[in-house]
């Protein structure tokens, strides 16, 4: 989500992500942040918890962190491209 902001410096960006994953999770049926509720479709999860995220959700997996770094470091380059990563400061000794 960082990388999203740096990225557009949007906050809205970032917001809209983070509801459009719970929202399409939620639809789909998949735990969110532990809370069950039905969605659109009845799903079963099955498989390790390192994959599934077990009873907490999707986001508890290795999934969704390894898709999260991949995406982050596009965007970061991204952001750097558009000048929008600022360099530090030099210090004064």
């Amino acid at each position: 989500m960082g990388a999203a902001f740096l990225w557009r410096r949007s906050l809205w960006l970032v917001i809209g992500i983070h509801a459009s994953w719970n929202g399409i999770e939620q639809a789909i049926g998949i735990p969110v942040s532990g809370h069950v509720d039905p969605g659109l479709a009845i799903t079963t999860v099955d498989g390790p918890a390192l994959l599934t995220g077990g009873a907490f959700g999707l986001e508890a997996s290795l999934v969704p962190i390894l898709i999260s770094v991949a995406i982050s470091a596009v965007l970061l380059v991204a952001a750097h491209r558009r000048g929008a990563i600022v360099p530090r400061s030099s210090r004064r000794r």
